[in-house]
């Protein structure tokens, strides 16, 4: 399967920046980052005026890892739930099922 790829040009915290973007791709577009970019450094400059534009985007990194790294603990704990659960049914299931042997 040939995927093209395109290239845009963004402006965030004055920062020029090129992203590209495979055309057809299941993830998150380039607008879609690039606005939650725009929305978190917005959220903290509000907050905080003061802070030159390096410190926003540094604070702004550290908040959307800060996020990607609970999400993911949030998985694994689910997964391992799941896992659990279903041998449990697994269990049960044997129980109740006459052998075959």
């Amino acid at each position: 399967m040939d995927n093209k790829t395109s290239s845009v040009e963004y402006e965030i915290l004055g920062y020029k920046v090129k992203l590209r973007e495979e055309e057809g791709s299941l993830s998150s577009s380039a607008n879609e980052v690039v606005d939650l970019v725009r929305q978190e450094s917005n959220k903290i400059m509000d907050k905080a005026p003061h802070l030159d534009r390096g410190e926003v985007a540094l604070l702004v990194a550290l908040q959307l890892a800060e996020e990607k790294l609970r999400v993911e603990n949030q998985y694994h704990t689910e997964v391992s739930q799941l896992k659990e659960k279903a041998s449990q049914a697994l269990d049960l299931i044997e129980e109740v099922t006459p052998s075959t042997m």
